[in-house]
C-alpha cells in the first residue's frame, strides 16, 4: 500500500518539483540536520543515528532514494538551505515566526517542550533562576534563546555554537543552567543526578515540529506534506517519535561496544 500510496502522490502532480527532479538524477535525498542528542548523533564507529535520521532515512527510502546527510548548525541551516546545499531541513524544527519568514514549513511531524536543566539539588524552580547574577546557556538559533530571555528576563542568557559546547559550559560552571527541547535537560540530569536537576513546573513551552524547505518549493512541499499525514497514519512517526524523545533508551546506542572474543 505504501508504494501505490507514494506513487500515486507523484503521479497526480502535473510537474515533479525541481527539487525533487535533482534527488532523483543523482538517486539521493540530501537532508540538512543539525548534529545533536538525540536528533542526529554518530555512534563510535562513526554512524548516523537519531530521531532526524530514522524519519529522513524512511523518507528517502519511501521514494526511492539514498539519504545524504548533511551537517549544518542551527545558525547557518537557513542559508545553507537557501543555497542548495541540502533539499530540505529536517532538525525538529520548531515553527516560529522569525524562521516563517525564511522558509516553508511542512505539516507539524512531532512536538517538543523546551526545559531547563540547573547545576543544584532539587527543588530548582524558574524564579531562582530569575535573577540577574544567573547565566542561562543555550544554543545560538534555536527556540530556547528567545523564549528563555522572554520568561526570564532577569537573568543572562549565553549562545553557544552547539549543544557540546553548551553542556560543556555547564559541566564547567561557566554557566547555572541550560535551556533545551527534551529530553536533553532530562538526560543531563540522569547522567548526574548528584549534580543537575530539571527545573520543576511547566516547560518554557511546547513547539509543534516541521521540515523546511525553500521558499517557493510547492511541489516538495505538497509532496513532504502527503508523507506526513501518511506515516502519522501507519503509525511509523508515533514509534519514531516516542523512542527518541519520550524514552532515554538510545543512549545504549552511543556506548562502545565490547570487541568481539576471538575464537578458539
Amino acid at each position: 500500500m505504501t508504494g501505490v500510496f507514494l506513487g500515486l502522490f507523484l503521479i497526480a502532480a502535473p510537474a515533479t518539483a525541481d527539487t525533487l527532479d535533482d534527488a532523483a538524477k543523482r538517486g539521493s535525498l540530501k537532508v540538512c540536520v543539525v548534529e545533536g542528542a538525540p536528533y542526529a548523533m554518530k555512534t563510535p564507529s562513526g554512524r548516523w543515528i537519531g530521531h532526524e535520521i530514522d524519519i529522513g532515512q524512511r523518507l528517502a527510502t519511501d521514494f526511492g532514494l539514498t539519504p545524504e546527510f548533511v551537517p549544518v548548525s542551527y545558525a547557518d541551516m537557513m542559508s545553507r538551505l537557501g543555497k542548495g546545499d541540502c533539499d530540505l531541513i529536517s532538525a525538529s524544527l520548531a515553527i516560529e515566526p522569525d524562521r516563517l519568514r525564511q522558509a516553508w514549513f511542512t505539516t507539524p511531524y512531532s512536538e517538543s517542550e523546551v526545559a531547563i536543566v540547573a547545576a543544584g539539588a532539587a527543588p530548582v524552580r524558574m524564579a531562582d533562576l530569575d535573577k540577574a547574577d544567573v547565566v542561562i546557556g543555550a544554543v545560538a538559533g534555536s527556540p530556547a534563546v528567545l523564549l528563555t530571555r522572554s520568561k526570564l528576563p532577569a537573568a543572562t542568557v549565553e549562545e553557544f555554537p552547539d549543544l557540546l559546547a553548551a553542556e560543556r559550559a555547564l559541566q564547567g560552571g561557566a554557566v547555572a543552567a541550560l535551556a533545551h527541547k527534551a529530553p536533553i535537560p532530562r538526560l543531563v540530569a540522569v547522567r548526574s543526578p548528584e549534580r543537575y536537576v530539571v527545573v520543576e513546573g511547566e516547560p518554557l513551552a511546547r513547539t509543534a515540529d516541521a521540515f523546511a524547505v525553500r521558499k517557493g518549493d510547492a511541489d516538495l512541499l505538497n509532496v513532504l506534506n502527503g508523507w506526513v499525514e501518511a506515516r502519522k497514519r501507519d503509525g511509523f512517526l508515533p514509534r519514531t517519535n516516542s523512542y527518541w524523545l519520550t524514552t532515554l533508551d538510545w543512549t545504549e546506542r552511543l556506548k562502545p561496544r565490547a570487541p568481539a572474543a576471538a575464537k578458539k
